[in-house]
């Protein structure tokens, strides 16, 4: 179960890959409007290092149009430097968490371990088109493309 919480809605990786695919036009510019929000300081934003590293390994090899890793670093240096970002982790703890969430919610175990970083963090709320993270107690999935 996700605690209720204050803490700023967290941006998953497909809204970060969204941003800079060029693929989908309608859902690059509701993305990359979702993050220029953020670096306006309209909207604070969380991120976790698993979703930087899913998004780094995505655009840089699995996207048609693939992006240059110096833009890449450039990304997410800033969002690190910028305190608008709220940048999260996870632990050991987070994972043996994360196995338990799988198994409750049939998730994916990637879901379950930002869904479980997510609450290690009191964060209820995702931007996501992935609708797995619905089957997660507490937690309110934002879909910006639908």
């Amino acid at each position: 179960m996700i605690s209720m919480s204050a803490g700023p809605a967290l941006a998953d990786t497909n809204i970060l890959v969204y941003a800079f695919d060029t693929r989908d036009p309608e859902k690059r510019e509701r993305a990359a409007d979702l993050l220029a929000n953020c670096w306006r300081g309209g909207e604070r934003l969380s991120v976790s290092v698993q979703n930087l590293a899913e998004f780094s390994v995505v655009v840089t090899e699995k996207t048609e149009n693939q992006i240059p890793l110096p833009v890449i670093r450039k990304f997410i240096a800033a969002v690190l430097a910028y305190d608008g970002w709220n940048v999260i982790g996870y632990n050991a703890e987070t994972i043996l968490a994360a196995h338990d969430l799988k198994k409750r919610c049939a998730l994916h175990f990637w879901d379950a371990l930002l869904a479980a970083t997510m609450n290690e963090n009191g964060i209820s709320t995702i931007y996501t088109e992935d609708r797995h993270f619905e089957k997660v107690p507490g937690l309110t999935v934002i879909n910006p493309f639908g």
